[in-house]
């Protein structure tokens, strides 16, 4: 893979430390230089103005409707363009605020993906979504994760937790969670359990949360400790019993795999391509309605420590199989070598 060394520019927008797309951004940005590659990353938001594109040999662009200056400069300079959709392209995401979207994919989005050279997909869902739009030259590398030890001494803590790791947002579905933990309360297993909700607030929806769990009486059990980064997160995700996904859209869910490698179980909807989960014995794969999603809640509380602990192990197999930045990096430097 060292074969020729290649320069590649990397271009987001609004690269926030909480967001999937800037992990997926900076840890494959680091594998490809670990492979002998020159790597710059640039967010259009704090850094507006087109850099020179004469000496890159491919640029990855990581955001719809912000970057089409990028896209513009590179055909003129001659250079391939990577698209990632990263799930901007969903029915659910196309039609949320769609009258900001329309006139912007028929002026110059959807032409931009047309001319690309390359659509990156993290699933195969996802290319199914971009082939519905009529995009043909996709390919599929998943988001990956860091392994991790898995030393958790499940018995000797008195509290069990179900953690949600995420923006705290309307698609991420945790209207329906709360609705589902409600479902669960005057259970004896849900007496020890609390919910532990992380992540950044975005377009007011924690004030709307925290009203509702006032409204169910759920102020005992649900916590909202903001977002958390680095070794603070990784903590998040050793501390608790198994994570929960209950998202309307998701391209990938990079959560699930930072769990998995953990050694935690995850319950993931069924909007999201997590059917994987359910397939290796490593979490549930459910619908994100209430009564079921509360029913897969419940049979995971009563599955007790020692089975969590066999789907944790599984899980970390699985992510040591499919699932390390190293080989999504590897994937990706097949791809510009192909370009």
């Amino acid at each position: 893979r060292r074969e020729f060394s290649m320069r590649i520019l990397s271009v987001g927008w609004g690269l926030a430390k909480a967001s999937g797309v800037t992990t997926f951004v900076e840890r494959t940005a680091a594998g490809l230089r670990r492979l002998g590659h020159a790597v710059e990353v640039i967010d259009t938001q704090s850094r507006p103005e087109v850099v020179p594109l004469a000496d890159c040999d491919v640029v990855h662009l990581h955001c719809l409707w912000k970057l089409h200056a990028y896209s513009v400069a590179a055909k003129k300079a001659g250079v391939p363009v990577v698209y990632s959709t990263h799930g901007m392209t969903a029915p659910w995401s196309m039609r949320h605020k769609w009258w900001k979207k329309l006139p912007a994919w028929w002026l110059y989005q959807r032409r931009d993906l047309t001319c690309a050279a390359a659509i990156h997909c993290t699933t195969q869902q996802e290319a199914a979504w971009n082939h519905a739009h009529g995009f043909e030259k996709l390919c599929v590398v998943p988001l990956g994760t860091e392994e991790q030890p898995c030393e958790e001494d499940f018995a000797a803590r008195k509290d069990r937790t179900l953690l949600f790791v995420g923006r705290i947002y309307p698609v991420k579905g945790l209207v329906n969670l709360l609705r589902a933990w409600k479902l669960l309360q005057g259970n004896g297993a849900s007496s020890s359990w609390r919910l532990r909700l992380v992540g950044p607030d975005e377009a007011g929806h924690l004030a709307e949360l925290q009203s509702l769990v006032a409204e169910l009486g759920l102020r005992e059990s649900v916590e909202f400790p903001g977002p958390k980064f680095d070794a603070e997160l990784s903590a998040e995700y050793a501390n608790c019993d198994c994570l929960a996904l209950p998202s309307f859209t998701e391209n990938f869910g990079a959560t699930v795999v930072d769990a998995l490698a953990h050694g935690k179980p995850c319950i993931a909807s069924t909007f999201t391509p997590w059917e994987e989960l359910a397939a290796r014995g490593c979490g549930w794969w459910v619908s994100n309605e209430p009564p079921v999603l509360a029913e897969a809640i419940r049979e995971m509380m009563d599955a007790g420590d020692a089975r969590r602990r066999q789907m944790g192990e599984r899980g970390q197999a699985l992510v040591r199989e499919k699932y390390t930045w190293d080989a999504v990096a590897a994937s990706l430097c097949d791809i510009y070598r192909s370009l």
